[in-house]
């Protein structure tokens, strides 16, 4: 069985709670030299629009290859054995990137491939273990509020930190900056080890096991399956923050520009993410969501047919909106159902069957944007965008359903965060 906080008997370390959350802001900083500001990078050392484009799908591609394949490998391991020192594996292989982009400069260009692979094995490492130990740590009780207050301390250091790189990116090199994020690296290395877990006796993993498992109970049954769909949307949601840095990069061109904008972008999330969870409730929020979903198709519409710097900034808006309400809303459910089912030892399959379905739907998507780069079309390119620009809509709509099929049916009536 797994190690869980939620057990009465157990005792809530907050000293390993709060290192996890610090840990994870690191996280979010590493990542957004490692995302935004790479796809910055390899514009600045790639010419022409289609070959940017290409270079950008090739290497997001092969971190999602490289996540699916070794998440796959390590989730049975991360179940069996104590989980948190694959979490201290994952930090150090990000921390091996971040070197390697020290010492290859310019030259990562020609290392898209393996710079995306070693990406993806960190962020497998990191996840398969950080997914397992979150849901170990966090009660049911408080998983909603664990879920807002992470999400709004990810969008302070997204207000702060892009600035402050894309300056020093602009002033310096990326290979400088990198240095600095090596920094960062080593520093959430030493506080991970303030994170706690135990070697769980007795475990089984299997992921056909938990299905039939949950196919003891029907009603949660069809509630995990209609979650799992909601999962293929979420994932292929992940390329709408890539077309957004490639859009803001040809049109302003500079690392610095990227970094404000996107600093700008995450202050509106968090006043958005406050709102949505003070004035609305769970199951009672139709018409609040109903009016997110219309943003992305307004914004990317809006931006395909006029291309500028001021229609890209409004879509921006209109999406970031929509983008914190839909994912904050749907990672909480699905962080929280399976613990409403009482299935605690089923952790890691759970979340296992959740990143498989995600880079799925991300490997899939993202395959269709290298070919997109390869016909060198600017017409199909728009059409493309706005597809895809709307899988927010997509996601909202989908929430919506959920909420009426499953919320309001059974009676929760509950804030976000209480």
């Amino acid at each position: 069985m797994a190690f869980v906080y939620d057990i009465s008997t157990s005792k809530k370390d907050n000293s390993a709670n709060v290192c996890l959350q610090i840990c994870h802001l690191f996280y979010c900083i590493i990542n957004l030299f490692l995302s935004t500001f790479l796809v910055a990078y390899i514009y600045d050392l790639t010419n022409g629009i289609f070959d940017y484009i290409y270079n950008v799908a090739i290497y997001n591609l092969f971190i999602y290859i490289g996540l699916i394949v070794f998440y796959l490998i390590l989730a049975p391991l991360v179940d069996k054995t104590n989980r948190v020192w694959f979490y201290r594996v994952g930090i150090v292989i990000n921390m091996a990137l971040v070197v390697l982009c020290v010492f290859c400069g310019k030259q990562i260009a020609n290392l898209l491939i393996l710079a995306g692979l070693l990406n993806g094995v960190a962020k497998a490492f990191y996840y398969s273990s950080y997914n397992t130990i979150k849901q170990e740590m966090v009660s049911r009780k408080s998983i909603k509020s664990f879920a807002v207050f992470s999400s709004v301390l990810s969008q302070i250091i997204n207000i702060v930190v892009p600035i402050l790189m894309g300056l020093l990116i602009s002033s310096s090199t990326y290979s400088m900056v990198a240095i600095y994020v090596c920094v960062v690296c080593v520093i959430q290395l030493g506080v991970s080890f303030g994170v706690k877990s135990k070697k769980p006796e007795g475990s089984n993993f299997s992921i056909k096991g938990y299905f039939s498992k949950l196919k003891q109970n029907p009603e949660v049954y069809k509630k995990m399956k209609f979650l799992y769909f909601g999962s293929l949307i979420y994932g292929s949601a992940t390329i709408v923050s890539t077309l957004l840095n490639i859009c803001i990069m040809l049109e302003f061109g500079s690392s610095f520009s990227l970094g404000v904008l996107t600093s700008v972008f995450a202050a509106v999330s968090v006043v958005s993410l406050l709102l949505i969870n003070k004035f609305t409730t769970a199951g009672k929020r139709k018409v609040v969501l109903s009016i997110c979903a219309i943003l992305p198709v307004i914004g990317s519409v809006l931006f395909a047919s006029m291309s500028n710097y001021i229609t890209l900034i409004i879509y921006n808006l209109l999406i970031v909106i929509a983008k914190i309400v839909a994912e904050t809303i749907f990672d909480t459910y699905r962080n929280s159902n399976l613990k409403e089912a009482g299935l605690y030892s089923e952790i890691t399959e759970h979340q296992t069957v959740n990143e498989v379905l995600f880079n799925i739907s991300r490997i899939i998507v993202f395959g269709i944007l290298i070919l997109l780069g390869l016909i060198n079309s600017l017409v199909v390119f728009k059409i493309f965008f706005v597809i895809f620009a709307c899988t927010y809509s997509f996601l909202i709509i989908f929430l919506i359903i959920y909420e009426k099929r499953y919320i309001i049916a059974s009676t929760i009536k509950e804030p976000l965060e209480k």
